[in-house]
């Protein structure tokens, strides 16, 4: 028998609008792409990664993986070099999981606020693993569209090392990971040199 069904199926239609968020990050296709397609991917990521590490709940990385950005839903993407959308972030995804919670109902919507929050501290294990993932992947999103990212919001090579290397450390070996690509984009001219 399923129980709250009115809300579940409230939250399935929700989720909906996260197709129609767009990211900063371009695809090889040439469109930017969505929240909805992140976040596949940044599962797909922790599907493939998690084997190695056996002491993850891989559940609770998967819930984290499809969830941790439904907070964009209102409150749109942020790009890591906009000072002024990092400044307002926190806040606007707190309003956003505001709104998302009356759309649900409290009760329904519980066990995945409190998902959303353990990525948001990021002190445990699965929240860090995930959170790790989520960081490396539009590098590599940028390495397969060659250069665009970078050049059209003027991405500086030390600005990107600094950003990524401060929130991806050696714990789950991406950073080495990083760094595979890190050469290809240096090796390829693929940050913003000029100014």
């Amino acid at each position: 028998m399923i129980t709250n069904l009115e809300n579940k199926l409230k939250f399935i239609e929700l989720l909906d609008e996260m197709k129609r968020v767009e990211r900063v990050i371009t695809l090889k296709s040439w469109r930017k792409e969505s929240d909805a397609e992140h976040s596949y991917h940044l599962a797909t990521m922790v599907m493939v990664f998690i084997e190695d590490f056996p002491e993850l709940d891989y559940l609770k990385c998967l819930k984290i993986a499809l969830l941790h950005d439904i907070v964009e839903i209102f409150a749109w993407d942020t790009y890591i070099f906009d000072k002024e959308g990092i400044d307002t972030k926190k806040q606007r995804e707190l309003e956003s999981l505001e709104k998302i919670e009356k759309v649900l109902w409290e009760s329904s919507f519980s066990e995945y606020k409190k998902i959303i929050k353990e990525y948001e501290k990021k002190q445990t294990k699965e929240s860090i693993f995930v959170n790790q993932l989520d960081k490396l992947h539009p590098i590599i999103q940028v390495y397969m569209m060659w250069w665009k990212d970078h050049f059209t919001y003027k991405a500086k090579k030390e600005a990107v090392f600094e950003n990524k290397y401060k929130i991806i450390d050696d714990t789950f070996g991406f950073r080495k990971v990083l760094d595979v690509y890190f050469d290809k984009l240096v090796k390829w001219n693929m940050f913003y040199i000029w100014e």
